[in-house]
Parts: C-alpha cells; sequence; structure tokens
C-alpha cells in the first residue's frame, strides 16, 4: 500500500473523528492538495452523519482522542472499499445513504464489544434496525416513488422517506413527515427530523402496506398534530 493509499484510508477515520491529533493534522493536510481525497471526503462526511448511531468507545489517555481498535479499522475500512465499487458503478445519491448505514453498522459492530454497560441492549437494537435500512434500501424489490428532491421507498411494511439537497430548517423548526392511511381523509403525524448535510434518510413507523399517501412539511419544533404549513413533498403509494 502506498502513502497515498494510507492517506486515503484514513479519510474515512478522519471523517468519523477517530483519529488522534497527529494523525487527523496529516489528513487535513494532505486534503488541501489532494482533489481524490477532498472528494472521498466530501461524499463520506454527510453520508457518515446521515445515518444516527449511537455507542461508547475507549478513551485513548496517550493521546486524548477517541481510540479505535485495529479490528474496527479494518471492518470500517472493508465497508468503505466496498461501498467505493458499488459508487464507480452507480452515481445516484441514495446509494451513499446505503453506504452510511452500512458503515455505521461495521461501527456498532466494533464498539458493541467494547460497550459492557446498561446501554447494550439499546445499541444491539439500534444496530438491527440499521442492519434492516441496509437490507431494504439494497433490496430488489424495493418499490421507489420519486419526487422532486427525493423519494418515497417501500418494502413489505417498511417505510422510507429519503431526501437530498434538503435546507436546514430555521431555528426552532423541524421537518415533519405525515402518512394518509387508506381510507382516511386526513393526514396523521409522523416522526420529525432534521437533515445532515443537506441528506436525511428517515423510516416512518408506520405499516407501509396501509398508507396511501406521505408528505413532508415544515412544523415548529417537536412537530405538529397537524400540518401547520403547505407540504413540501406529497406522494402517493
Amino acid at each position: 500500500m502506498t502513502a497515498h493509499d494510507e492517506l486515503l484510508d484514513n479519510v474515512a477515520a478522519y471523517a468519523l473523528g477517530m483519529l488522534p491529533p497527529s494523525e487527523a493534522s496529516a489528513v487535513a493536510e494532505h486534503l488541501k492538495s489532494c482533489e481524490e481525497c477532498r472528494e472521498e471526503y466530501r461524499l463520506l462526511r454527510p453520508a457518515i452523519t446521515a445515518v444516527a448511531y449511537s455507542a461508547e468507545a475507549c478513551d485513548d489517555p496517550s493521546s486524548g482522542a477517541t481510540s479505535a481498535s485495529p479490528l474496527l479499522k479494518t471492518r470500517i475500512m472493508k465497508e468503505v472499499r466496498a461501498q467505493a465499487a458499488v459508487r464507480k458503478r452507480t452515481q445516484s445519491w441514495p446509494a451513499f445513504a446505503v453506504a452510511a448505514a452500512a458503515l455505521a453498522l461495521a461501527i456498532f459492530s466494533g464498539l458493541l464489544n467494547l460497550s459492557l454497560n446498561a446501554r447494550l441492549s439499546r445499541d444491539r437494537a439500534e444496530s438491527a434496525a440499521a442492519a434492516q435500512t441496509i437490507a431494504d434500501l439494497t433490496a430488489k424489490d424495493i418499490r421507489r416513488h420519486p419526487f422532486a428532491g427525493g423519494e418515497v421507498l417501500t418494502r413489505d411494511e417498511h417505510l422510507y422517506i429519503a431526501m437530498h439537497d434538503l435546507p436546514q430548517p430555521p431555528a426552532g423548526h423541524v421537518y415533519q413527515a405525515w402518512t394518509l392511511a387508506k381510507g382516511a381523509k386526513a393526514m396523521a403525524p409522523s416522526v420529525t427530523f432534521s437533515p445532515t448535510g443537506g441528506v436525511a434518510v428517515v423510516r416512518l413507523p408506520q405499516d407501509a402496506a396501509l398508507q396511501a399517501a406521505v408528505a413532508v412539511s415544515l412544523e415548529p419544533e417537536g412537530g405538529s398534530r397537524q400540518p401547520t404549513t403547505k407540504p413540501i413533498a406529497l406522494v402517493r403509494i
């Protein structure tokens, strides 16, 4: 592996904020002069944070940074390389959202081995949810319902909204999903969310098979019982 390949590998760990200060500064300096690595960072940074995950890592007192084990880094790099191959075959933006879910799952797998406290059960549940998201978004039988700025996706009973180029909501506001059940006359409130890097991939708790339409609107923080603004998306499914 060349020095450049090693730095390219480190871009993912750098985007995750997992490098000690000395290595992080080397990657930051390299990004200034390397277009390939800058592009890798540009793709990875919003994708990594688009899929939320929560787990505990160990602190490295000698570096003052969170330390990832060599095994964890190997897992992350394996996912990054696999998803890089996917990106070469297709530049569809949902592909890197899937890559983010896969990367988050790889991180979960490593960090769960380090977490032995009461959060373990929750972390396992979140890891399982991430695995299900990957399975759904990469499945050949997933149904896509495109709209300007994104897609509504359904597979079996699972229901997702995926949006890109989504502006950050004004202070005190969030985006809220709405669903219209088959036979119903009014939209019912669903989850609220905010984009990360302009991207949002949200799983809705409602059963996709029972829904006739999905909408998204801008609402006050905490959500609303009824839409207070004109929907920015309205999709029949």
